[in-house]
């Protein structure tokens, strides 16, 4: 009984740890900000471009040390796979897209939305394509690479779906304007990366989507961004109850936003299940093959 408690928790402690290697990570970057040694920004979003930056190398490399930890474990096991890698971005940014806009064009025919057009610099919007690309590639590689894999080897699929869902809401806890639907649907958003990630075997679906979701509502439409305020090629003003037009947190506030995630898994679901995970740990190997 004992043996099996300190398995099933062996995610737990692994996940801990990587989380504890990111921390460690990060501090040179917070001694070079703080000493000063380079120049500083010339605007908020160049500072923000850094920052992000410096978020995708440390997970990349606590990644690294946990691969040095575990060496049966590289990028490859944890679906981070250059095989089909652009392909999968460049479709999975189409479904952010097209998600998006099926979203805003919900709440516009219904009355929970107005926009208004903007000028907005092309430099500026590329630089955003820059911004929210890194955002996607630094929260999957933190959410849907190792953290994912260690938890779906040794508990049921649904679960890790679930469990992982529920970080990821949890990371956004304390974003400006929260609101439980806007926590409900980034939970259902971690839970539609998650499945994406195990059906294709390639966490580059993921980053596509993610960073098509972001870049549409943000810059395309104008909307708040998990209630952080964005400039827009138009503007993006709710119209009505909060919990319909989304409010202050943005689309991903809005209870049509919820139905539409709700309908886009069951539907995944539905064609090919939840995915599936191979084996890689050899304790797990060997639970399995005792179980048998």
């Amino acid at each position: 009984m004992r043996n099996n408690i300190f398995y099933y928790l062996a995610p737990v402690f692994r996940i801990t740890l990587f989380i504890f290697l990111c921390f460690v990570c990060v501090l040179p970057f917070g001694l070079v900000a703080q000493l000063g040694f380079l120049p500083m920004a010339p605007n908020q979003l160049m500072a923000d471009i850094s920052a992000q930056l410096s978020l995708v190398i440390v997970v990349i490399s606590a990644s690294l040390m946990i691969f040095r930890i575990l060496s049966y474990l590289d990028f490859y096991v944890v679906f981070v796979r250059r095989e089909g890698a652009l392909g999968a971005f460049i479709k999975g940014t189409a479904l952010g897209l097209i998600f998006m806009l099926l979203c805003a064009a919900v709440l516009y025919f219904n009355g929970n939305v107005s926009f208004s057009f903007k000028n907005m610099a092309v430099l500026a919007i590329l630089l955003y394509f820059v911004y929210f690309l890194l955002i996607a590639v630094f929260e999957e590689l933190l959410f849907r690479a190792y953290p994912l894999f260690a938890c779906a080897e040794r508990y049921p699929l649904w679960f890790a779906i679930f469990f992982n869902g529920v970080l990821f809401a949890l990371a956004h806890f304390g974003n400006p304007n929260t609101t439980a639907i806007g926590l409900l649907n980034i939970a259902l958003a971690g839970t539609l990366f998650c499945i994406y990630t195990l059906q294709k075997k390639n966490i580059f679906w993921a980053i596509g989507i993610h960073f098509g979701w972001n870049f549409t509502q943000g810059i395309l439409l104008g909307y708040r961004v998990s209630g952080n305020e964005m400039p827009g090629v138009v503007k993006a003003t709710p119209v009505g109850s909060a919990y319909l037009s989304g409010g202050d947190f943005g689309i991903e506030g809005s209870i049509f936003c919820t139905v539409l995630l709700i309908i886009w898994i069951a539907w995944l679901v539905y064609r090919k299940g939840l995915g599936e995970i191979e084996i890689y740990d050899p304790q797990v190997k060997y639970h399995l093959h005792e179980a048998e």
